[in-house]
């Protein structure tokens, strides 16, 4: 799973919240504002045709039976997943299970994806089950809201790991209903080299408490090895732009609504010129090294040139495979904050107006009970349920497993933000201007950001509290 799953909005969700406010009657057009943290201002590129009504209701919870129809094939959506194996043994246990019940996966690139899923909406016919990539869709009522199943089928939200729940319930909190289930656990962490660390003398980062950006830095310049010839260089560590504003409570405070003291606060300032400087300094490398690279900054840890970076766990095997001894640490983090991981899971859910209602449901109690243990037997990943995970001893045997399931104790959910277009905070502008052109001093590209954005930010949440109502 790619970094940009931490807080992507696509200009296609952008695009989706525009149409979907034309439909539940509101005025005005798309929402503009600043792009998601971490990945620069959304530019929207998709036709402007996904209009989705309102109009459809949430099917009453009655006591829960199983699936006792007439054989039927559900067509379940996705986009490319990290492990496709996974669905596959997922798929086969499900069948044998239920053998009345046929599963047809139906993959679309990552890009379009929203924009398809848009399309069938318009049309009332959307798929049986599908990745909620959007949560507009929730927030209009056209998915079934979950919580009262996942409670009949003895799933606890505090079972979930608490940033994975955060990607299947609206706005991220469980209080406002649980939409989706995910299988699967994931998050951006920091990897180290162990072998560059014992060279360098230097102690190797905890698993329970994140490096704030000072610590961060200090160990970077220990254990780096610079060299004239940069396919010599031994990186100490990585400096990506969105890693400033990865958790969204530090750019847009504790309810998501305010960028001033927040985005530019003398935290924020901090982090960046710290970061920014080892960019500056070759301490961590810079754009021209990475682009050479097709994954970056996993690639060059996979071959040894960089002691530790970020990355999510689904590089382990290529670490495994290249004989790289490595441990896994939480993100770093701004001062002041508390440790924190991103988290995220493929978020399983079905439409009020899907067609085939209870054979989707019944999947998704399977994705909520027997896929978790299936994640176990099956995936180098944990499970959502972090109370499957410990039952079924998740990484016993496997030292670096049980680091990863230890670290991810440390994720939080995300703030929501909803989705805004262009024109405010745009974290590569700033990392250019401070790692291209030389600036050394954050504090006034921060400051114009706040101020640019939280207009856009108010009238961004504006629109959306006007959805579904």
């Amino acid at each position: 799973m790619a970094v940009g799953t931490v807080s992507r909005v696509t200009g296609t969700a952008l695009l989706s919240l525009s149409a979907l406010l034309a439909a539940c009657g509101s005025s005005g057009g798309g929402p503009p504002g600043a792009g998601p943290p971490g990945s620069g201002a959304a530019s929207p590129t998709t036709p402007s045709r996904q209009v989705v009504s309102s109009s459809a209701t949430q099917p009453p919870v009655g006591k829960w039976k199983d699936y006792s129809g007439p054989p039927v094939t559900i067509t379940v959506w996705m986009y490319p997943q990290d492990d496709p194996s996974l669905y596959k043994a997922e798929g086969e246990a499900f069948h044998k299970k239920y053998p009345n019940i046929t599963v047809k996966y139906v993959v679309y690139p990552e890009d379009n994806y929203v924009t398809k899923l848009n399309t069938t909406l318009q049309a009332h016919h959307p798929p049986d089950v599908a990745i909620i990539e959007d949560q507009a869709w929730m927030k209009a009522g056209r998915v079934v809201e979950l919580t009262d199943y996942l409670e009949q089928w003895g799933v606890s939200a505090s079972d979930l790991n608490p940033g994975g729940i955060g990607r299947v319930a609206l706005e991220g909190d469980p209080k406002n209903g649980i939409y989706a289930i995910g299988d699967w656990m994931d998050g951006n962490v920091i990897v180290y080299n162990k072998k560059l660390f014992d060279r360098a003398h230097v102690p190797y980062p905890s698993a329970t408490r994140s490096m704030n950006w000072q610590q961060y830095a200090e160990v970077c310049r220990k254990v780096a090895r610079p060299n004239p010839n940069p396919t010599k260089t031994i990186y100490g560590c990585s400096v990506p732009d969105w890693a400033f504003g990865i958790w969204t409570r530090w750019l847009y405070g504790p309810d998501g609504r305010k960028t001033e003291g927040y985005m530019n606060s003398p935290a924020e300032v901090q982090a960046w010129n710290l970061g920014t400087k080892l960019v500056r300094e070759k301490y961590a490398p810079g754009g021209g090294v990475l682009r050479s690279l097709p994954n970056g900054e996993p690639d060059l840890f996979a071959q040894g040139r960089i002691a530790m970076t970020w990355s999510d766990f689904t590089f382990a095997k290529t670490y495994k495979a290249n004989r790289i001894d490595f441990g896994v640490a939480p993100f770093p983090v701004i001062e002041g904050s508390p440790s924190f991981v991103d988290t995220w899971t493929a978020a399983w859910g079905t439409f009020t107006e899907s067609p085939h209602k209870q054979a989707a449901l019944q999947y998704l109690k399977f994705i909520a009970t027997d896929a978790q243990r299936i994640v176990v037997e099956k995936s180098f990943i944990p499970p959502l349920n972090t109370k499957v995970a410990a039952a079924a001893h998740y990484g016993r045997g496997n030292p670096i497993e049980q680091q990863f399931l230890t670290v991810l104790r440390q994720a939080k959910r995300q703030v929501f933000i909803p989705p805004m277009g262009e024109g405010g905070y745009n974290s590569g502008d700033i990392y250019t201007k401070m790692t291209v052109q030389g600036k050394t001093d954050a504090k006034p590209f921060l400051d114009d950001a706040a101020r640019k954005t939280q207009p856009l930010l108010d009238r961004a949440w504006k629109q959306w509290e006007s959805l579904g109502r």
